[in-house]
């Protein structure tokens, strides 16, 4: 088993504008490519839409989180941040694990309102 203990989980859950799915679909797809290549520390990175694609939600998973702040700050100043919020309206952030206060400040400065969830025991395969 690997240990979880520095690992940061991601839960970002968008809501949907009528008649964006398809283009938010060809986005996600985009950007799941580029971070699977640029990205070493990103171990998990899986984007879904609920049934009637109304909400749109990733799920990524970090090694530690430098660099969950790498792929922060890439975003951030990446061409898909704007196609994506263009696309949606508001959601939910949540971060689970020891997100460093650098990785908070970040947020913060960056104007998302997360959520954290301190990890009590766990394990990864």
């Amino acid at each position: 088993m690997q240990d979880s203990a520095k690992q940061i989980q991601v839960f970002y859950e968008l809501k949907v504008l009528p008649g964006q799915a398809a283009e938010l679909r060809e986005i996600a797809e985009k950007m799941v490519a580029m971070n699977a290549t640029e990205e070493p520390g990103t171990l998990v990175y899986n984007v879904y839409f609920n049934d009637d694609e109304t909400l749109f939600t990733y799920l990524e998973t970090y090694r530690d989180s430098e660099t969950g702040l790498f792929h922060a700050g890439r975003f951030a100043e990446g061409e898909y941040v704007g196609q994506i919020l263009e696309r949606t309206d508001g959601g939910r952030l949540c971060f689970y694990g020891d997100v460093s206060n650098e990785f908070k400040n970040w947020a913060k400065d960056n104007g998302f309102e997360p959520e954290y969830f301190s990890l009590i025991d766990g394990f990864v395969r």
